[in-house]
């Protein structure tokens, strides 16, 4: 198969994403080889629910929970640069009214032990503010969809987490950081780690994200919901999310994500970033990334490192041809971002959903196998 028909097969596969499927409006894809021979991007359907303009490659995406990489990556770039360490107790940079009372596991207080690891590996225990419900409540996931845009800060995460939630075990303890299998995700653990972020470099993330990654990797696309400006023109405003049939406009939750999943990128930029973050563009230790694929089990078929996940489906589940371990992130848009060593190939784009959170990996197998085998 030569290139331009490879490129019309992924063009048709883009597209219909978007006709056979009557809750996917718009759709992004981008995919790309480790020795840039092939670089490809297409996208289908329409970014707005008003307007008739056509979704681009140029069309700016909320990239959600993918945001994690951003605050891991500068977590680690701050550890090189000795303005903090993944030892530090979270008291070292938070103040003491927010860590009092912030985990207690079976009537015992582990607030103290907590680490910026605990944080970053997901081992902190605490539990997820956005899509737990706390007694008596609604998660924030429900309140958006069913309410509209909202909007929050650090103070009434924590507040949900100490009041409303209940850890779900002790933070790890330090010697088990290669032997540990424990891990719960929660963007608990991520809204801390961008104000200990803020804290060890007296800078705002947005700033940090910046200098650390968004222009060394000359992304042009890129940046942190409500923290930088992009330009005025309407047509740069991110494509509409949904939740099912439904549009949603989340300008407030998007802003008060931040280190969690509030990320504005596009699908040429999340290719540039994944390559300069595998291939050791951003970190000036070669073994930082090393230790950041230290993976826990999370939740089937997902393992987490340090700001990184790892999909792998077990033998048993694609009996006839091995599926490839992808490393890199998801988010809860149906935006996705992974590389797969076996086929040397990275892969990004979105479905702009909330709802069926599992069809971007079908579709990122079946785009992997199809340019390998081309």
């Amino acid at each position: 198969m030569d290139q331009s028909d490879l490129e019309a097969k992924l063009q048709n596969e883009i597209d219909g994403v978007v006709s056979k499927n009557k809750d996917v409006f718009s759709a992004v894809l981008g995919v790309a080889d480790v020795k840039g021979e092939f670089r490809w991007t297409g996208a289908a359907g329409t970014a707005y629910p008003e307007e008739s303009a056509a979704m681009t490659v140029d069309t700016p995406i909320f990239i959600a929970s993918i945001t994690k990489m951003y605050t891991a990556a500068t977590t680690m770039i701050l550890g090189e640069r000795g303005l903090l360490s993944l030892d530090d107790p979270l008291s070292k940079f938070l103040p003491a009214s927010m860590l009092e009372g912030l985990h207690i596991y079976k009537g015992r207080d582990y607030s103290e032990q907590l680490r910026v690891y605990h944080l970053i590996s997901q081992t902190s225990g605490l539990p997820d503010y956005f899509e737990e419900s706390p007694k008596g409540g609604r998660s924030f996931l429900d309140q958006i969809v069913t309410d509209g845009d909202m909007g929050w800060d650090l103070e009434e995460v924590v507040q949900i987490a100490k009041s409303g939630l209940s850890p779900k075990f002790p933070p790890e303890k330090k010697e088990q950081e290669k032997t540990g299998n424990r891990a719960f995700y929660s963007d608990t653990n991520y809204q801390l780690l961008g104000a200990v972020n803020e804290a060890a470099a007296q800078k705002s993330l947005s700033e940090l994200f910046s200098e650390f990654i968004i222009q060394p990797l000359a992304l042009s696309s890129t940046y942190l919901h409500g923290r930088q400006d992009p330009a005025t023109n309407p047509e740069n405003r991110p494509a509409n999310i949904y939740y099912k049939m439904q549009p949603l406009y989340l300008d407030k939750a998007m802003t008060s994500f931040g280190p969690d999943g509030g990320m504005v990128s596009s699908v040429e930029d999340s290719l540039t970033f994944i390559k300069g973050f595998m291939e050791g563009q951003l970190f000036a230790d070669p073994t930082t990334l090393q230790r950041m694929k230290s993976w826990r089990k999370i939740f089937f078929p997902f393992q987490y490192g340090l700001g990184l996940m790892r999909f792998k489906l077990p033998r048993i589940f694609s009996p006839f041809s091995a599926t490839p371990e992808l490393i890199g992130h998801s988010g809860a848009s149906s935006a996705f971002l992974f590389y797969s060593a076996s086929d040397q190939i990275y892969i990004s784009g979105t479905l702009n959903q909330l709802d069926n959170r599992r069809r971007p990996f079908g579709l990122m197998l079946k785009v992997i196998k199809m340019v390998a085998q081309a």
